[in-house]
């Protein structure tokens, strides 16, 4: 069975917690940038490294944008705001992203995660779009889950790892386990930043899929999509 570990913003605590955290335990992370935070300018090397290393370097768009017309947004800048991009806009982002990441890991394809969930750019829907940049779509859910049989590879889902403990954690993976399932996990801050989850937490979950690996194959995001395409294609002939 698949998991999938993901890291969204390129917050310092990737690079001080999470990946020392896998590289201890060799399991590739998934980890989406956006261009424009500080870590990328400031910490590019260790991205790099990152990438050198296995892990799987994905598109978060250069300025995170989100829709500010929905609730609890007054965060959200008048130049990141979605709802006033042009779809347009919304690919021009996209692809630029994905030119500073081949700049970094000198990849052609990289996954894509939705700032804040949000699929839509001025009103349309950025899926048409996105299927010609990018080979696959990570979005969240409540159990995390993405069935063997489900094609759609632009809805991926993910649960959200903020503030959860290390029993709640592995429940998420035995859960998939049980029902076959793809799961992937989406964490911003680990032991640090925002919307967090305790290093003890995470390190927690990663002894537990590394304990077991006839039970887990952890992948990065990339590697599980292109196997998961492989047996649906499979199960067609």
């Amino acid at each position: 069975m698949a998991v999938v570990l993901t890291y969204d913003d390129a917050l310092d605590s990737h690079l001080d917690i999470a990946i020392p955290q896998l590289n201890e335990r060799k399991l590739p992370g998934t980890f989406y940038l956006s261009g424009a935070r500080p870590s990328i300018r400031m910490r590019l090397h260790e991205w790099r490294r990152a990438a050198q290393h296995g892990h799987e370097l994905g598109n978060h768009m250069l300025y995170h944008p989100c829709r500010k017309s929905l609730s609890n947004r007054s965060w959200v800048k008048p130049w990141q705001d979605l709802d006033q991009y042009t779809l347009e806009q919304f690919v021009d982002e996209v692809q630029a992203t994905n030119s500073m990441l081949k700049a970094i890991d000198g990849r052609e394809q990289h996954t894509f995660a939705y700032p804040c969930g949000d699929m839509t750019a001025g009103g349309e829907d950025v899926i048409p779009e996105l299927k010609k940049l990018v080979p696959a779509a990570r979005l969240f859910s409540a159990d995390g889950q993405h069935p063997i049989s489900d094609g759609d590879f632009y809805r991926l889902a993910s649960f959200d790892g903020a503030e959860k403990t290390a029993e709640e954690l592995i429940a998420v993976v035995e859960a998939a386990r049980e029902g076959r399932s793809l799961v992937s996990f989406m964490f911003h801050g680990v032991g640090g930043d925002y919307i967090s989850v305790s290093s003890e937490s995470h390190r927690a979950l990663l002894d537990h899929l590394a304990a077991h690996p006839d039970r887990y194959w952890v992948a990065t995001m990339q590697e599980a999509v292109a196997q998961l395409k492989q047996e649906q294609a499979r199960q067609q002939l």
